[in-house]
């Protein structure tokens, strides 16, 4: 990154935490979230606009279905998919989020994430899945094989710590584009993810999280 890349970065976070304190003083403000969004979407990552886009889901106000699905509009391609679905739920409801939600990031002002959550599925954002699932690939591919072992093990385990659904399919789309044979570990990290709503959270009927060694975690 450039010095001038950096400097606009520094500048947006700065930014950002000025609209946030202005938000806290005036959580009804419409416009101070709207231009607290448009700051956010200066910085990289899907982060400080998930955590925005939550604030402005907690706070209920007038037309507030219309403003939802207005500032949706504007953070969608920004947000992965399960995030996306999550909002998309809310959007077009009466009830704002709660002041505690899976979908608040460490961004947020107003409401916060679920202590449930663990912080590496709060902080994770679509670039990050992307390079996991492309590291993993590319040492299936062509790696050493302990190296490949280890980083593949480290990767269904994230996938399943994580709830991360975004990396593990795109993990799943490369190999079979590769014609890479894999074990039945990603059969069962599959099922499982699978089991897990927007939210992260499981769903009736389905058993604890699959340990990458074949036993069962018990993780919830």
């Amino acid at each position: 990154m450039d010095d001038v890349s950096l400097a606009a970065g520094t500048e947006a976070r700065r930014q950002l935490r000025a609209h946030g304190r202005a938000v806290l003083r005036a959580p009804h403000d419409v416009s101070k979230h709207l231009a607290r969004l448009q700051v956010a979407l200066q910085l990289p990552g899907s982060e400080p606009v998930q955590g925005v886009l939550a604030d402005l889901f907690s706070v209920p106000v007038d037309n507030g279905a219309t403003l939802r699905k207005a500032a949706l509009q504007l953070a969608v391609e920004r947000l992965d998919p399960y995030s996306v679905d999550a909002f998309t739920r809310h959007a077009g409801g009466h009830a704002p989020l709660p002041a505690i939600t899976p979908l608040a990031t460490r961004w947020s002002v107003l409401v916060q994430p679920s202590a449930d959550v663990p912080a590496r599925v709060r902080r994770g954002g679509r670039d990050d899945s992307r390079r996991l699932a492309d590291e993993v690939v590319q040492a299936l591919y062509d790696g050493e094989l302990v190296e490949a072992a280890r980083i593949e093990a480290e990767f269904l385990g994230h996938c399943v710590s994580c709830q991360d659904k975004l990396a593990f399919m795109l993990a799943m789309r490369g190999v079979r584009k590769a014609g890479i044979e894999v074990d039945e570990r990603w059969a069962r990290v599959s099922a499982w993810l699978g089991a897990r709503d927007a939210f992260g959270d499981r769903q009736q009927g389905f058993g604890p999280a699959p340990a990458i060694d074949g036993t069962d975690t018990g993780t919830p």
